[in-house]
C-alpha cells in the first residue's frame, strides 16, 4: 500500500525570506531550450491525437464502445 502524502511544510522567517527572493529570480531559457521544449511538445501532441484517432476508430467500427478498454 502506499503512503499518504504529507501535508506541505509551511515556511517561516529566513527560509521563506530566502524562498521568495528564489522566486523572484528570472531564469530565461535559452533559444535551443525553447526549441527543444516545443519540438518534443508537438512530438508528444502528435501521438496523444494518433492514438485518439486510432480509440475512435474502433469505437465507430464497435458501434461505439472501444474493445481495448473494459467499460465501467
Amino acid at each position: 500500500m502506499a503512503r499518504d502524502i504529507r501535508e506541505t511544510p509551511i515556511l517561516f522567517g529566513e527560509d521563506a525570506r530566502r524562498f521568495l527572493a528564489n522566486m523572484q529570480v528570472r531564469q530565461p531559457e535559452t533559444p535551443e531550450e525553447r526549441a527543444r521544449r516545443l519540438r518534443d511538445y508537438e512530438y508528444c501532441k502528435m501521438a496523444y491525437e494518433r492514438g485518439m484517432a486510432k480509440k475512435r476508430a474502433r469505437e465507430a467500427a464497435n458501434g461505439g464502445v472501444d474493445p481495448c478498454f473494459k467499460q465501467v
